[in-house]
Protein backbone atom coordinates (compact mmCIF):
# COMPACT_ATOMS: atom_id res chain seq x y z
CA UNK A 1 0.00 0.00 0.00
CA UNK A 2 1.07 3.46 -0.93
CA UNK A 3 0.98 6.16 1.75
CA UNK A 4 0.68 9.86 0.35
CA UNK A 5 2.83 12.29 2.14
CA UNK A 6 1.06 15.69 3.23
CA UNK A 7 2.69 18.64 4.39
CA UNK A 8 2.68 18.72 8.42
CA UNK A 9 2.52 22.94 9.01
CA UNK A 10 4.31 24.14 11.94
CA UNK A 11 0.42 24.87 13.08
CA UNK A 12 -0.55 21.19 13.23
CA UNK A 13 2.54 20.45 15.55
CA UNK A 14 1.79 23.34 17.64
CA UNK A 15 -1.73 22.50 17.61
CA UNK A 16 -0.93 18.81 18.52
CA UNK A 17 1.57 20.19 21.59
CA UNK A 18 -1.27 22.19 22.87
CA UNK A 19 -4.05 19.44 22.71
CA UNK A 20 -1.58 16.88 25.08
CA UNK A 21 -0.64 19.53 27.68
CA UNK A 22 -3.93 20.19 28.25
CA UNK A 23 -4.90 16.94 28.42
CA UNK A 24 -2.23 16.18 30.84
CA UNK A 25 -3.43 18.34 33.47
CA UNK A 26 -7.50 16.91 32.98
CA UNK A 27 -5.50 13.52 33.22
CA UNK A 28 -4.85 14.70 37.05
CA UNK A 29 -8.39 15.07 37.83
CA UNK A 30 -8.51 11.33 37.29
CA UNK A 31 -5.51 10.33 38.98
CA UNK A 32 -6.45 11.99 42.03
CA UNK A 33 -9.71 11.48 42.56
CA UNK A 34 -9.96 9.32 46.26
CA UNK A 35 -12.98 7.27 45.22
CA UNK A 36 -10.78 5.34 43.13
CA UNK A 37 -9.40 3.00 45.82
CA UNK A 38 -7.78 1.08 43.49
CA UNK A 39 -5.13 4.07 43.26
CA UNK A 40 -4.32 4.03 46.65
CA UNK A 41 -2.06 0.91 46.58
CA UNK A 42 -0.04 2.47 43.49
CA UNK A 43 0.95 5.65 45.21
CA UNK A 44 3.61 6.08 43.10
CA UNK A 45 1.47 6.92 40.57
CA UNK A 46 1.40 10.49 42.12
CA UNK A 47 4.78 10.93 42.83
CA UNK A 48 5.42 10.21 38.82
CA UNK A 49 2.15 12.58 37.98
CA UNK A 50 4.45 15.10 36.98
CA UNK A 51 5.77 13.50 34.23
CA UNK A 52 2.59 13.39 32.02
CA UNK A 53 2.95 17.57 31.03
CA UNK A 54 6.32 16.54 29.82
CA UNK A 55 5.15 13.37 27.83
CA UNK A 56 1.89 13.73 26.78
CA UNK A 57 2.63 16.58 24.13
CA UNK A 58 5.69 14.39 22.99
CA UNK A 59 3.39 11.84 22.20
CA UNK A 60 0.71 13.91 20.53
CA UNK A 61 4.01 15.96 18.50
CA UNK A 62 4.94 12.44 17.16
CA UNK A 63 1.52 11.19 16.05
CA UNK A 64 1.04 14.06 14.24
CA UNK A 65 4.18 13.57 12.32
CA UNK A 66 3.58 9.63 11.81
CA UNK A 67 0.43 10.33 10.49
CA UNK A 68 1.71 12.81 7.74
CA UNK A 69 3.44 10.44 6.02
CA UNK A 70 0.27 8.02 5.83
CA UNK A 71 -2.55 10.09 3.77
CA UNK A 72 -4.53 13.00 4.04
CA UNK A 73 -7.33 10.97 5.45
CA UNK A 74 -5.02 8.88 8.49
CA UNK A 75 -3.94 12.86 8.93
CA UNK A 76 -7.36 14.02 9.67
CA UNK A 77 -8.48 10.84 11.30
CA UNK A 78 -5.08 11.22 13.92
CA UNK A 79 -6.23 14.71 14.70
CA UNK A 80 -9.64 13.57 15.62
CA UNK A 81 -8.48 11.08 17.64
CA UNK A 82 -6.17 13.52 19.35
CA UNK A 83 -8.63 16.00 19.90
CA UNK A 84 -10.67 12.98 20.69
CA UNK A 85 -8.43 11.64 23.53
CA UNK A 86 -8.40 15.69 25.07
CA UNK A 87 -12.09 15.70 24.94
CA UNK A 88 -12.20 12.42 26.81
CA UNK A 89 -9.70 13.83 29.36
CA UNK A 90 -11.58 16.90 29.44
CA UNK A 91 -14.70 14.71 30.21
CA UNK A 92 -13.47 12.36 32.52
CA UNK A 93 -11.67 15.30 34.42
CA UNK A 94 -14.76 17.47 34.63
CA UNK A 95 -16.48 14.31 35.84
CA UNK A 96 -14.31 13.24 38.41
CA UNK A 97 -13.88 16.58 39.95
CA UNK A 98 -17.23 16.89 40.34
CA UNK A 99 -17.72 13.16 41.94
CA UNK A 100 -14.38 14.27 44.31
CA UNK A 101 -16.95 17.66 45.45
CA UNK A 102 -20.21 15.73 45.62
CA UNK A 103 -19.21 11.64 46.72
CA UNK A 104 -21.43 10.92 44.02
CA UNK A 105 -20.47 7.77 41.85
CA UNK A 106 -23.42 6.20 40.18
CA UNK A 107 -27.39 6.06 39.23
CA UNK A 108 -29.79 8.62 38.31
CA UNK A 109 -27.91 11.41 40.45
CA UNK A 110 -24.90 11.42 38.18
CA UNK A 111 -26.70 12.12 34.94
CA UNK A 112 -26.25 16.01 35.32
CA UNK A 113 -23.23 15.40 36.88
CA UNK A 114 -22.18 13.92 33.67
CA UNK A 115 -24.50 16.13 31.47
CA UNK A 116 -21.95 18.70 32.57
CA UNK A 117 -18.73 17.26 32.15
CA UNK A 118 -19.63 16.07 28.43
CA UNK A 119 -20.85 19.61 27.96
CA UNK A 120 -17.44 20.52 28.90
CA UNK A 121 -15.70 18.25 26.33
CA UNK A 122 -18.12 18.98 23.18
CA UNK A 123 -18.08 22.52 23.47
CA UNK A 124 -13.88 21.97 23.25
CA UNK A 125 -14.52 19.98 20.57
CA UNK A 126 -16.20 21.91 18.50
CA UNK A 127 -13.80 24.85 18.07
CA UNK A 128 -10.90 22.20 18.02
CA UNK A 129 -12.56 20.18 15.27
CA UNK A 130 -13.65 23.30 13.34
CA UNK A 131 -10.21 25.30 13.12
CA UNK A 132 -8.08 22.15 13.13
CA UNK A 133 -9.33 18.73 11.84
CA UNK A 134 -12.14 19.90 9.23
CA UNK A 135 -10.79 23.64 8.71
CA UNK A 136 -14.44 24.20 7.75
CA UNK A 137 -14.69 27.99 6.84
CA UNK A 138 -18.45 27.85 6.64
CA UNK A 139 -21.08 30.71 8.40
CA UNK A 140 -20.52 29.93 12.40
CA UNK A 141 -24.39 29.96 13.21
CA UNK A 142 -25.20 27.06 10.94
CA UNK A 143 -22.49 24.94 11.73
CA UNK A 144 -23.10 25.54 15.73
CA UNK A 145 -26.97 24.43 15.13
CA UNK A 146 -25.79 21.32 13.25
CA UNK A 147 -23.54 20.51 15.66
CA UNK A 148 -25.47 21.28 18.51
CA UNK A 149 -27.95 18.95 17.08
CA UNK A 150 -25.39 16.09 17.07
CA UNK A 151 -24.06 16.74 20.27
CA UNK A 152 -27.07 16.76 21.59
CA UNK A 153 -27.45 12.76 20.56
CA UNK A 154 -24.21 11.72 21.52
CA UNK A 155 -24.68 13.26 25.05
CA UNK A 156 -28.00 11.19 25.57
CA UNK A 157 -26.19 8.02 24.33
CA UNK A 158 -23.19 9.01 26.95
CA UNK A 159 -25.04 9.87 29.88
CA UNK A 160 -27.55 7.05 29.10
CA UNK A 161 -24.73 4.46 29.14
CA UNK A 162 -23.65 5.72 32.50
CA UNK A 163 -26.75 5.77 34.18
CA UNK A 164 -27.68 2.45 33.13
CA UNK A 165 -23.90 0.67 33.92
CA UNK A 166 -23.88 2.56 37.27
CA UNK A 167 -27.49 2.41 38.19
CA UNK A 168 -28.42 -1.07 37.04
CA UNK A 169 -25.14 -3.18 37.64
CA UNK A 170 -22.97 -3.06 40.51
CA UNK A 171 -19.59 -2.84 40.65
CA UNK A 172 -17.90 -6.29 38.90
CA UNK A 173 -14.77 -7.77 39.80
CA UNK A 174 -14.52 -6.26 43.44
CA UNK A 175 -13.96 -3.01 41.78
CA UNK A 176 -14.57 0.55 43.72
CA UNK A 177 -17.55 2.26 42.57
CA UNK A 178 -15.18 5.24 41.60
CA UNK A 179 -13.24 2.81 39.78
CA UNK A 180 -16.19 1.04 37.95
CA UNK A 181 -17.69 4.40 36.84
CA UNK A 182 -14.56 5.40 34.99
CA UNK A 183 -14.97 1.76 33.35
CA UNK A 184 -18.66 2.68 32.00
CA UNK A 185 -17.94 6.54 31.35
CA UNK A 186 -14.90 4.58 29.00
CA UNK A 187 -16.77 2.25 26.85
CA UNK A 188 -19.69 5.00 26.85
CA UNK A 189 -17.26 7.46 25.42
CA UNK A 190 -16.19 4.75 23.27
CA UNK A 191 -19.71 4.36 21.71
CA UNK A 192 -20.37 8.34 21.66
CA UNK A 193 -17.20 8.91 19.95
CA UNK A 194 -18.54 6.95 16.89
CA UNK A 195 -21.35 8.14 16.74
CA UNK A 196 -19.87 11.97 16.85
CA UNK A 197 -16.94 11.47 14.43
CA UNK A 198 -19.74 9.98 11.90
CA UNK A 199 -21.51 13.38 12.29
CA UNK A 200 -19.17 15.57 12.13
CA UNK A 201 -17.48 14.43 9.52
CA UNK A 202 -20.75 13.98 7.39
CA UNK A 203 -23.50 16.42 8.80
CA UNK A 204 -21.39 19.41 10.55
CA UNK A 205 -18.12 20.18 9.08
CA UNK A 206 -18.94 18.07 5.66
CA UNK A 207 -16.96 19.91 2.35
Amino acid sequence: MKFEKIQIRKTDIISALICGEISSWFLLFVVKNPQIEELKKFSSIEDFSWVLPIIFPILFALGTIVAGFMGRFLFQFAKFVEIGVLNTLIDFGVLNLLVQITGITGGWDIAPLNAISFSCAVINSYFWNKIWTFETKEGSGKVFLQFLAVSIVGTIINTGIIVAGTGLFAPLFGLSSGLWMNMVKLAATMISMIWNFIGYKYIVFKK
